[in-house]
């Protein structure tokens, strides 16, 4: 899985832009290894719904939409709210202190400009939390659906004023869903975290927009 786990990074950080050919032989002179291995990296990536196949063109990485980004951040916000909803009954004074301790990280990241390393604590935040909802099928379903909007993301970045500013408010958001949690307010928590969840959507589709991402090309499902 290492082949493939290169790619999704490649895409996850807008390495591999969105609509970039992903062609079997130059990636099998990149990587050294053979056609089939090549192979079986591609259709692990269209299984992770990070790559499609376009007629005449072959392997792409998923264009990127504002309308992609709005059908994902929906189904973020009926997942993660839920999962939050269960992970604040169960969650400990270690787990709080952990979350409490990658918030912290996030702010010198964030004063770093270090933003691909901000997003990692991003995501490192909200899987701590939902590790303790204890549903598997749960968590990696949220997981797909963070490899997905994490790509949309890597465009977004690359602004220089977009990005600190969301940084900023995502570390707020983040404390306020763990003051609930905390707090022991599972009700409450859910109804942050689906706010923060829509929130982040329409901030991310604005950007989109601004970045020249608006259109979605037509490739075959």
């Amino acid at each position: 899985m290492l082949i493939t786990d290169r790619l999704v990074e490649d895409i996850q950080n807008g390495i591999l832009r969105p609509g970039t050919r992903l062609v079997q032989m130059d990636l099998v002179q990149r990587f050294n290894v053979s056609r089939v291995a090549i192979r079986d990296a591609l259709m692990e990536l269209r299984r992770r719904g990070l790559s499609v196949s376009v007629p005449l063109r072959g392997d792409i990485v998923r264009p990127i939409s504002t309308k992609t980004v709005k059908d994902l951040f929906e189904l973020r916000r009926i997942n993660e709210s839920y999962a939050t909803f269960l992970a604040c009954k169960k969650i400990s004074a270690q787990g709080v202190k952990h979350l409490q301790s990658i918030i912290k990280d996030q702010e010198d990241l964030l004063t770093k400009g270090d933003i691909a390393g901000f997003i990692d604590k991003d995501w490192e935040f909200h899987r701590t939390m939902f590790e303790f909802t204890d549903n598997e099928p749960l968590r990696e379903l949220i997981d797909g659906l963070w490899a997905r909007t994490r790509q949309a993301r890597s465009i977004a970045q690359r602004d220089v004023v977009w990005a600190p500013t969301w940084g900023q408010a995502s570390i707020k958001r983040h404390r306020e869903i763990l003051d609930a949690v905390a707090g022991g307010d599972a009700k409450l928590a859910m109804k942050i975290t689906e706010k923060t969840i829509q929130s982040a959507s329409d901030e991310l589709c604005e950007e989109l927009r601004a970045s020249g991402w608006e259109e979605e090309l037509q490739v075959s499902r």
